[in-house]
């Protein structure tokens, strides 16, 4: 094994810092994130960094611009086919093929770091570098050539990182976390969104491909042989089945194309990959599927990337047999795993729970919009909260959740289209990058959205994510969300929040500020459909 970290860190944090660096790393973990100077360009924005993966398979550099409590802006992505598994030959040595491939990439991913103004990058390699008898030789050439220090990560701390980076922006608070590679599978079994326990295999696409399936298309025999073998691996290893209440969370290249399959098999209201939740049952016909196709057939097939049709199947199959193993029902897909992790590496605790991470996102989203209004984007969140609490007390957290975010995220799409504000804001709630939101959280957001204008609405467009039996609660909230922005867009500037709610005697009381008028015409007849109750607007007004 090659591990660079101890010298990395040497060139940057000194003789001293190194020893602590080397100590750490032999346990698996880093002493900090592993994002080092580098000789690139003066940057655009100086805290964009740029992360380089040299994996088993593929080869890939993100751009990215961190905010403020860990959220992350994706700038720039490159990649390359490395395939570096298949180029280590019978002694441990990477050929001199691979050896050139690999500079190759760096350079570009470098050149498109460069592009994006990145002050800073960090690479770091994973299974078949470790295996490598010679991957020093590379590492220094790069560092030479490039100004960029490769660290060759053990596999606990490629799991642990997988782990950060992965997790970080999905829902979820327990279970086990896979990322399959080229080269190795790791695993993470996690409690409270903190890691307890890490698991790395020589269970990579790649090598599983090379050594249990000769064949193409393969013999059900050696995708029985296969199954059989990754799961007597994790049963030798002591990886335990899922508890109830337990989440899946998949990872990686493999994983990411198998559910872009799945997607384009049926209908489906967004376009986002992270979050998406795949059934175990559609994964198995997914993975039969591409199992009884020759490499050229799977090459064609809608939502998998061509380069992948030769390793797909051993992936999908080791993911068959990982789900088996722990009785998964179905997967949560992540958008993001390794190179969000390293960034990420400083957490050294748990993971900031998911509906801190939806604040942060929402508010890292706002902040990067020109001209954006804070103050009347919280005072509308605050008034509809307000709203909901008195109109319905005992409603659905989630749903109350969604109202504070879409009244938050309302004024989002004026930009882009002021008289179909409405229409624009739903539209860049389903397809931004906002962190920590289930898919179903999602579209909540913008069925209150378009429910606010359009009481009509048919969440239904929304299926299978939202069901007829959704309609009710989110046109009352939609309603909420309409109160609160009329009342917010005749409220002057500087005002201080002072709206009176309560509900009485068969109807909702609005008291208003001196400063705020407002006759609410359309809205009487719609709070009395949708509540029962009749609108009583006191103060502000003649």
């Amino acid at each position: 094994m090659v591990n660079r970290g101890a010298h990395a860190a040497a060139s940057i944090l000194g003789p001293a810092s190194a020893v602590r660096t080397r100590q750490r790393f032999a346990d698996g973990v880093p002493v900090r994130p592993l994002v080092h100077e580098a000789r690139v360009t003066e940057p655009v924005s100086s805290r964009r960094i740029g992360v380089i993966d040299l994996g088993s398979n593929s080869g890939r550099a993100v751009i990215v611009e961190p905010h403020a409590a860990g959220h992350l802006e994706i700038v720039d992505e490159v990649r390359a086919r490395l395939q570096l598994t298949r180029e280590i030959d019978e002694d441990g040595r990477l050929s001199e093929r691979g050896r050139a491939r690999t500079l190759d990439a760096v350079a570009d991913f470098v050149a498109v770091a460069r592009g994006a103004g990145a002050r800073r990058v960090v690479a770091v390699g994973t299974a078949a570098l470790r295996a490598a008898t010679n991957a020093a030789e590379l590492l220094d050439e790069i560092d030479r050539r490039f100004g960029v220090s490769v660290e060759v990560i053990a596999g606990d701390t490629e799991a642990r990182l997988a782990f950060i980076g992965a997790a970080y922006g999905l829902p979820v608070e327990d279970g086990v976390l896979v990322d399959i590679g080229g080269g190795s599978l790791e695993m993470v079994r996690f409690r409270n969104r903190r890691m307890e326990q890490a698991w790395s295999f020589p269970l990579g696409a790649l090598n599983v491909t090379d050594r249990f399936l000769p064949r193409d298309p393969p013999k059900a025999e050696h995708l029985a042989a296969l199954e059989a073998h990754v799961v007597d691996a994790l049963k030798n290893s002591g990886v335990p089945r899922l508890k109830r209440g337990e989440h899946l969370v998949g990872t990686g290249g493999t994983i990411r194309n198998l559910a872009k399959v799945d997607i384009r098999q049926r209908q489906y209201p967004l376009t986002r990959l992270h979050g998406y939740v795949a059934t175990a049952a559609r994964l198995r016909r997914v993975s039969a599927k591409l199992a009884s196709m020759t490499q050229e057939q799977r090459a064609s097939v809608p939502g998998l990337n061509p380069a992948r049709a030769d390793s797909i199947v051993a992936g999908a199959y080791v993911l068959r047999a990982v789900s088996e193993h722990l009785r998964a029902p179905e997967l949560s897909i992540s958008g993001q795993g390794l190179r969000e992790g390293v960034v990420r590496g400083v957490l050294e605790g748990g993971l900031p729970s998911p509906e801190s991470v939806r604040r942060t996102s929402v508010r890292a989203f706002t902040e990067r919009l020109s001209g954006w209004d804070d103050e009347r984007a919280g005072r509308r969140a605050a008034l509809a909260l307000d709203l909901a609490d008195h109109l319905a007390p005992d409603g659905d957290g989630e749903v109350r959740e969604a109202i504070e975010h879409a009244a938050t995220l309302l004024d989002v799409g004026a930009s882009i289209d002021f008289y179909n504000r409405h229409r624009e804001s739903a539209a860049l709630v389903l397809r931004t990058d906002l962190a920590g939101f289930s898919h179903r959280h999602l579209v909540q957001m913008a069925a209150v959205i378009h429910l606010a204008e359009r009481p009509s609405f048919d969440v239904r467009s929304f299926r299978p994510l939202l069901r007829a039996g959704d309609q009710e609660a989110l046109a009352r909230a939609g309603v909420v969300l309409m109160l609160a922005d009329e009342i917010q867009r005749r409220t002057p500037p500087g005002t201080p929040p002072g709206v009176r709610v309560s509900v009485d005697g068969g109807a909702l009381h609005l008291g208003l500020p001196a400063t705020v008028e407002w006759r609410p015409g359309e809205a009487v007849e719609r709070v009395r459909k949708t509540f029962g109750l009749a609108l009583s607007v006191e103060g502000g007004h003649p």
